[in-house]
């Protein structure tokens, strides 16, 4: 399968003539602005693994470029080889709905099997237009037999084969919070930091790159980086920082657990019996969180390598978006979405109510710096709109000073585990309270 990604501030199109005989899609016309357009070919021996690869990329792109609608069109004129008509036209459509599962802005179909003539305009920027080749994966059995008997029969849920697992909800509050970027590299610093701690590792090894670290194809990339580790205690990374993985001797799952209590509360134990991947685990069982778009993402794999019982952690960054979807899946019930303090890449915000608190609230935040906390003034805007933002960011604590507080050298203090509770106390007794729940040392 070969697609032409074309980043279009416009486009519109209309049907002209038959391409083939009694195309399956009536003839129509269409327009759209600030879209990514899909131009796709459908290639002789595509099947539906193909089409899972290509969905997860292209709802990847169109987050990134931050468009309003996908439009997949069909363009028979990227490849020699190309599939028969009806083959074409029914991955096309598993393609459309694929995506219609991911993608909650404007997903439309150009008609399938007509001629059409199109005025696009480009945006022309480094991303504005790529091309993509996806191609069928070697043939994959789980448990000793095919992927379609294992659904039948039980063994496999359906679940497991999703290559992208996060909603277009996760992926937008990721952006919110630059994962990234700084605030990201903070809070996976964080985490990959308190992993290697608990676990005591030793050692540093550079891997390859894995593929796929979500579903079924992710769990056969992890697992062979898993058995491939020539010893525990050590930290196999292979990109910038959260793109690494724990291999111990030591169960992680208290620590997982003391992570965040509903992330292992929403993971389902699976067997580890994926057959022509040469994970090089015969047996064994992997820890898959269930996100909220329904996808997996492989958290622990435990098996026996080598004759020694091996506990495998991670993707870091799996763990810190496995965070963020719990918290969303939290706000889906009315409860207030968090993270562990910990990692939070802001832990307090101080907000003056007006400009002649400013200078008091920089005092204050010096202190919070100084004892090992991370603080930002959010001094710009009105003071419900800057309490909205800390909210955005699930900032654990926040602090108001207006001219009373200053006065009398005390600030007003929202705990975000605790919402609707507000109080009043020292900037002494702050700076306590702050280091308590954050659990800074």
């Amino acid at each position: 399968m070969r697609v032409l990604y074309i980043h279009a501030s416009r486009i519109s199109y209309k049907t002209v003539e038959e391409a083939i005989e009694n195309p399956p899609d009536p003839p129509g016309t269409g327009e759209y602005s600030n879209c990514l357009i899909v131009f796709t070919t459908i290639e002789e021996g595509d099947d539906d693994s193909v089409i899972w690869r290509a969905s997860g990329d292209i709802v990847s792109h169109a987050n990134r470029l931050s468009v309003n609608c996908i439009l997949l069109y069909p363009y028979a004129h990227l490849s020699s080889s190309i599939a028969k008509p009806s083959d074409a036209y029914r991955l096309l459509r598993v393609l459309e709905e694929a995506l219609r599962g991911v993608w909650s802005g404007v997903l439309a179909r150009a008609p399938f099997g007509w001629y059409k003539s199109f005025d696009i305009s480009c945006i022309g920027h480094p991303l504005s237009e790529l091309s993509r080749e996806f191609r069928r994966e070697e043939t994959v059995s789980y448990m000793g037999v095919s992927l379609e008997e294992a659904l039948a029969k039980g063994i496999l849920e359906e679940w497991l084969l999703s290559r992208n697992p996060w909603s277009k909800d996760l992926l937008d509050l990721s952006r919110r919070f630059d994962i990234d970027g700084l605030m990201g590299r903070t809070m996976l610093w964080e985490l990959e930091n308190k992993v290697i701690k608990e676990l005591n590792l030793t050692r540093i090894v550079r891997v390859e790159k894995p593929k796929i670290v979500y579903g079924l194809w992710g769990l056969s990339n992890l697992a062979r980086l898993c058995s491939e580790s020539e010893s525990s205690q050590t930290l196999l990374t292979w990109g910038y920082m959260g793109d690494s993985m724990a291999i111990s001797n030591v169960n992680p799952a208290s620590l997982l657990e003391s992570i965040n209590k509903r992330l292992v509360e929403d993971t389902v134990r699976v067997k580890l019996g994926v057959d022509g991947l040469n994970t090089g685990i015969p047996e064994g069982i992997a820890l898959i969180y269930k996100a909220r778009n329904g996808g997996g993402v492989p958290l622990i794999i435990e098996a026996r390598v080598r004759g020694e019982e091996r506990y495998c952690l991670g993707p870091i960054k799996s763990i810190l978006l496995a965070l963020l979807d719990s918290g969303l899946k939290d706000a889906d019930t009315g409860v207030t979405p968090q993270i562990p303090p910990w990692t939070a890449p802001i832990q307090v915000a101080i907000l003056p109510v007006t400009s002649r608190e400013v200078e008091v609230a920089s005092r204050i935040a010096k202190k919070l710096e100084g004892a090992g906390i991370r603080v930002k003034i959010l001094a710009e805007g009105s003071l419900g709109s800057r309490i909205r933002e800390a909210g955005m960011l699930w900032v654990p604590i926040v602090g108001v000073i207006g001219s009373r507080e200053a006065e009398t050298n005390t600030i007003s203090v929202r705990m975000r585990k605790d919402p609707g509770r507000q109080e009043v106390m020292s900037i002494d007794d702050f700076i306590e309270e702050a280091r308590r729940a954050l659990a800074i040392q």
